[in-house]
């Protein structure tokens, strides 16, 4: 009875016989192709994008009456997507100057995006490779399928389990809801639009089950367990009946959930901030939907990675002046500064490959190595958050005060020299540091003493506290473990925060993380930054406990010797 571990995006149990989808696409197109070729070429890709976008507007006639405002937006961002010129203009490039077929300029877009998806230290950023992918995938299905049918295949009549290769949006909306009970995938994951779908349909979901084929075949009988990320091959009996019985409860107890206007608060009244952590404008959108405190924390990665060249200080003022319309006047909004890895080879920050770029030349460290990204960076911003006075930046991978020091000199320079040359600007703006380094986390009560309030990215730091990369099967368990050394490094900051007064936000994964979330409360934790569809979850979890519960069981777990210790009293408490 194989059991395979993977990642967790929709919960919930599925049984039943497995199908297995896309692990035989075509693949037998032409790389180059001759001179006069090229118009038809381009013939086909217009056509190709003019029927990928009535797809997208007839699934989104068809699912308006079932799917709310923000799951619908998402068709928007496909149209947007396939109606974008410089996606358009690479493609046509390729055809033209290097006689590329638009398959193989498709592919090599797709692939030279995923690439620099993947220099990004930052999982959000690396999803939304896979948004960008799945509109690719529409329309090469659409140019090997010029009938219009989009090179779909049948699905089984009755009721399956779908494995695919990758979670993408295109395949979700063929799904016949009657007939799949639950889907696991090789790629993709929980904050792509993929997986939002995936959520707010109710199918159960897991990824990172690799090598599918070589597991599974057509109707073998599995079982989908996504609350633990579990997938099963070929179960006993004794196991299928205790998962049909747990499915069945789950069914019988399931219910709609109203989602607006829901109270930001324990179950005894205890204010609690959630902010949004996004990186691109249609995650904004959903941080508005869900309702959120603001955004806590905006990735600024995206625009200078779409492009060789250095985005122009109008081109990131402009975007980062949307962002902050969006928020208003009332909500905050905190642009983190470029966080990347020297291997990126931006302006003139050498791109050498670097043996441990984890622990090199990346956050603010590359950017006070050339300065030139800094100065335009805080320049945009400021000329950005000139009507925003929530508005912050935040300083990533900071080690000691110096580096705190210099970014706020650079802001005090550059908006004297935007008020010599008469263009707006933020008078005041919150500077805060992003605390990941455990030499930052020990010595908090300085930064706390230069900076408007401090950033903890929970899941940076407990990797580095703990010496594990969690993206390293080899050791992801260390980084897994429930260290008390992690939640003794959390008390102490919180109580710092608190003497200080001034605010705490924790961001990342374990941010969100439900059985942790207690712990947060009750060591003084208030304000969170995370994705948005995690949003709901939190709160359901805040909506539980008063805050004197949560300083008892943040008490029984600094008082837990080991890490096994920990981890019972976390699962005890979550189950409770």
């Amino acid at each position: 009875m194989p059991v395979f571990k993977g990642e967790s995006v929709a919960s919930g149990i599925a049984l039943g016989p497995v199908y297995l989808q896309g692990f035989a696409e075509e693949d037998s197109y032409p790389r180059r192709i001759a001179a006069d070729q090229v118009e038809n070429e381009l013939n086909g890709l217009r056509q190709a994008l003019d029927r990928s976008r009535d797809q997208i507007q007839a699934l989104k006639s068809k699912h308006g009456d079932t799917l709310k405002k923000k799951e619908l937006r998402i068709f928007d961002v496909h149209i947007e997507y396939l109606q974008d010129p410089m996606f358009i203009d690479e493609i046509e490039k390729l055809v033209m100057n290097e006689r590329y077929s638009v398959r193989a300029a498709i592919r090599k877009i797709v692939d030279d995006y995923d690439r620099i998806f993947q220099l990004v230290e930052d999982d959000y950023l690396r999803q939304r490779a896979g948004d960008f992918r799945d509109v690719a995938t529409r329309v090469l299905r659409n140019l090997a399928s010029p009938n219009g049918t989009g090179g779909e295949t049948a699905q089984p009549a009755d009721h399956y389990i779908l494995a695919a290769r990758k979670l993408t949006v295109n395949d979700l909306f063929k799904l016949d809801h009657d007939h799949v009970g639950g889907i696991v995938a090789e790629e993709g994951g929980i904050s792509s639009h993929a997986g939002i779908l995936a959520r707010s349909m109710g199918i159960p979901t897991i990824t990172g089950i690799r090598d599918l084929v070589g597991k599974v075949q057509n109707r073998d009988f599995v079982i989908i367990d996504a609350g633990t990320g579990e997938f099963h091959v070929d179960p006993d009996e004794r196991l299928r009946a205790e998962y049909e019985r747990a499915a069945s409860k789950v069914r019988s107890t399931s219910s709609t959930k109203a989602v607006k206007n829901r109270p930001h608060a324990t179950r005894d009244g205890a204010a609690i901030r959630i902010y949004a952590s996004c990186g691109s404008t249609s995650e904004v959108e959903l941080a508005e939907l869900y309702g959120m405190d603001g955004i806590g924390l905006y990735r600024t990665e995206l625009m200078f990675l779409v492009d060789s060249r250095l985005p122009s200080e109008d081109m990131l003022t402009h975007h980062y002046a949307e962002v902050a319309k969006r928020q208003g006047k009332d909500r905050p909004v905190a642009f983190r500064l470029l966080d990347v890895g020297g291997e990126a080879g931006l302006g003139n920050i050498p791109g050498e490959a670097e043996r441990n770029p984890a622990l090199g030349l990346r956050g603010i460290r590359s950017l006070l190595f050339d300065g030139k990204i800094l100065r335009l960076q805080v320049r945009a911003i400021l000329r950005a958050s000139a009507n925003s006075p929530g508005a912050a930046i935040l300083v990533p991978f900071v080690t000691g005060i110096s580096e705190l020091q210099r970014v706020k000199a650079a802001v005090v320079e550059e908006r004297l020299e935007l008020r010599k040359q008469k263009i707006a600007c933020a008078e005041t703006i919150r500077i805060a540091p992003i605390i990941e380094v455990p030499a930052a986390a020990f010595m908090l009560h300085a930064f706390l003493n230069e900076s408007s309030y401090v950033v903890v990215a929970v899941d940076d730091m407990q990797a580095l506290l703990l010496a594990s990369d969690r993206d390293n099967p080899r050791v992801r368990d260390y980084y897994a473990t429930q260290h008390p050394a992690f939640f003794e490094l959390i008390a102490r900051m919180a109580r710092e925060a608190k003497e200080h007064k001034k605010e705490i936000v924790l961001f990342g994964e374990a941010a969100a993380d439900l059985s942790r979330l207690p712990f947060y409360l009750g060591v003084g934790i208030r304000a969170f930054s995370i994705a948005p569809v995690n949003a709901d979850r939190l709160l359901d979890m805040c909506g539980k406990y008063t805050i004197d519960e949560c300083r008892k069981i943040a008490n029984r777990i600094l008082e837990a010797p080991r890490s096994l210790d920990v981890q019972r009293l976390l699962l005890r408490y979550s189950r409770q």
